[in-house]
């Protein structure tokens, strides 16, 4: 059984009881905080559990679960993502009164991510990928007495079913191809035939394709992001745009990467069609929004597509940089969102771009954290997201997708126009208190926006040690 290969998943899956039942205490102190801090004292822990098991590949439950550094890396990233949405939650107002179900939901979608990462079997990836949108179909919706929300819900509960339906049957064709549900036992049937002369695993191919986009929010299934970013409560917004892309990009190296690499130039073209189409739908749309969220749904459609440029080049320096962008993605989207909550909670106006004129001005420190966000997102010199777009592009140029490149370069141009009208909407534009709730702002929401700003730049200072540790990862998916 070797328990010891998901100590990470259980830590978390116990943190998420304690606190659902914290939250049933019926009065004080416990009820209004137990539940947040029995959430934080598990995220801690499980980190800790990532970096004393850093090391060579553990098996786990007779194959089904995996422990190497790159389910680790993936727990680590989608542990630090979760981290930060208990923090941007105090004094949610989706989690009045319901503080253990929210950290517990919480909890239990991170541990859907986590079993995904560390998944051996395909079962095991649906099973994960099931219970993280579950969690989350429910997140979205909390926010009863708002029609947004249950809207929001509802819509990601629709398409979430037609994606994992699609998926379901792409990974029941596999099997029914391969005869196996184990990856490494797929990778080995599959290792000296062509994708595409057997139409079994060709659908299946495409099937799953399809069903991980739809959790990427890739284009062109993505047509779900724009409204549920929209309608759900904020910090859950911040933790669907991180957590569940790394989720999905690790499910998409893992079946992929990991298991297919003989194929890869069988399969390297669609995934190349769906990051093209990502980003210059993802980018194009973003250009006509005036809502933050909405606009930054549509920027992780088009983030969707050059981390899918990595995957597609079907090489060990693709996915080095895949992994190394994801990590900058995560804190770069949690500096932006940070503030997002912050002047939600401060203006009437919400999440409008109005709601963030002359904010630099007013409030420097915040605005900086989010400008350092925003220009590593669009690929700015010398920020982590420049040196991830230029690490993917590199390695689809090595692999002979030279146009995919280049799609992925006119993409970050056309992403300026957003990007730098959010920032100097913030810098140069009067500010505007009508309409100025004057609520009072929580420490952790400030501290994690300039936290992730500081990550941000980090990466970009520490890239040699990061690649480093993310080629070590990818490395272990090819570990026999």
């Amino acid at each position: 059984m070797n328990v010891i290969a998901s100590l990470p998943l259980l830590i978390i899956s116990g943190a998420a009881g304690l606190a659902l039942m914290l939250g049933l205490v019926p009065h004080g102190w416990t009820r209004r905080v137990g539940a947040n801090v029995a959430a934080g004292v598990g995220i801690v822990a499980a980190l800790v559990a990532c970096v004393v098991q850093w090391g060579d590949r553990v098996i786990g439950y007779h194959g089904n679960v995996y422990s190497d550094r790159f389910s680790l890396l993936i727990q680590i990233l989608v542990l630090v993502a979760a981290g930060a949405t208990i923090m941007l939650s105090v004094r949610e107002p989706a989690a009045v009164d319901r503080r253990g179900e929210y950290a517990a939901l919480i909890l239990l979608s991170t541990a859907g991510m986590m079993l995904t990462a560390t998944a051996g079997d395909i079962i095991v990836i649906f099973l994960g990928i099931e219970l993280l949108s579950v969690s989350l179909y429910i997140l979205c919706a909390l926010e009863v007495w708002r029609n947004r929300s249950l809207e929001s819900g509802l819509k990601y509960l629709i398409s979430g079913a037609v994606g994992a339906a699609i998926l379901l049957y792409g990974l029941t064709m596999l099997y029914g191809a391969t005869g196996h549900t184990n990856l490494g036992e797929i990778g080995k049937a599959l290792f000296t035939r062509s994708l595409t002369t057997d139409p079994m695993v060709l659908g299946a191919m495409a099937l799953i394709i399809g069903g991980l986009a739809f959790k990427a929010s890739a284009a062109p299934f993505h047509m779900w992001a724009p409204d549920v970013y929209e309608g759900a409560p904020t910090p859950v917004t911040a933790f669907m745009a991180t957590a569940t892309k790394v989720a999905a990009l690790a499910a998409f190296l893992r079946i992929l990467f990991g298991t297919l690499p003989a194929g890869s130039h069988d399969w390297r073209i669609a995934v190349g069609v769906v990051a093209a189409a990502s980003i210059v739908i993802g980018n194009i749309a973003a250009l006509r929004q005036n809502n933050i969220k909405r606009l930054l749904a549509y920027s992780g459609v088009a983030q969707a597509g050059y981390l899918l440029i990595g995957v597609a080049s079907g090489l060990l320096d693709g996915a080095q940089a895949t992994l190394y962008y994801l990590a900058a993605y995560v804190a770069m989207t949690l500096a932006v969102f940070a503030v997002v909550v912050i002047r939600e909670r401060e203006t009437e106006k919400g999440d409008e771009l109005a709601a963030f004129a002359g904010m630099g001005r007013t409030r420097p420190v915040l605005g900086i954290a989010a400008t350092v966000g925003l220009l590593s997102l669009a690929g700015f010199p010398p920020l982590s997201g420049f040196l991830g777009k230029l690490f993917i592009f590199k390695a689809a140029v090595d692999e002979g997708l030279i146009w995919l490149a280049v799609i992925g370069a006119l993409g970050s141009v056309v992403s300026l126009g957003y990007y730098l009208r959010l920032a100097g909407l913030m810098w140069f534009a009067e500010p505007d208190e009508s309409g100025r709730k004057f609520a009072s702002r929580p420490t952790p929401n400030g501290l994690v926006a300039v936290t992730a700003a500081v990550v941000v730049v980090a990466l970009a200072i520490g890239a040699g040690p990061m690649l480093d540790v993310c080629r070590s990862a990818a490395e272990s998916l090819l570990a026999p």
